[in-house]
């Protein structure tokens, strides 16, 4: 006994809705695709943090593309291999929030304690100075 889908509607009904199915997630992933190549899913090369003693402008695409540093070093809340997720201000608010230093506080012992850390290493380190981080507009 033969059970080709000319003889089994259910199964040729069930063939045409795999072949729908297949359809839409080849389209999605070209469309997924096209938005990557775009960049729409990149992160900025440059973050501006705005802070009352001057902007901090903060060079992304440096550090994690040309310094290759870890993103979890900076994203600690994120798991192994994310790309994206919460931003900073997200969790970090201008006042701590229990046990979440505030966006100040945090900024300074990622940023400023990490160029420390190189400093002390003896390796080029970025800026450690209050002027060096915060500009203020002319």
């Amino acid at each position: 006994m033969s059970f080709s889908s000319a003889k089994n509607p259910e199964k040729k009904e069930e063939t045409g809705k795999m072949r729908r199915l297949m359809c839409i997630l080849v389209l999605a992933g070209f469309v997924v695709a096209g938005l990557m190549a775009t960049g729409a899913f990149a992160a900025k090369d440059t973050i501006v943090f705005e802070a009352p003693n001057g902007k901090v402008t903060f060079d992304h695409k440096k550090h994690s593309e040309t310094l290759k540093i870890d993103c979890l070093k900076c994203h600690h809340t994120w798991k192994k291999g994310e790309t994206s997720g919460k931003k900073c201000m997200d969790c970090h608010k201008a006042s701590a929030e229990g046990k979440t230093p505030s966006a100040k506080d945090a900024f300074h012992k990622t940023c400023k304690g990490c160029h420390d850390e190189f400093k002390k290493a003896g390796k080029p380190a970025g800026p450690t100075g209050c002027t060096q981080c915060h500009v203020k507009a002319k």
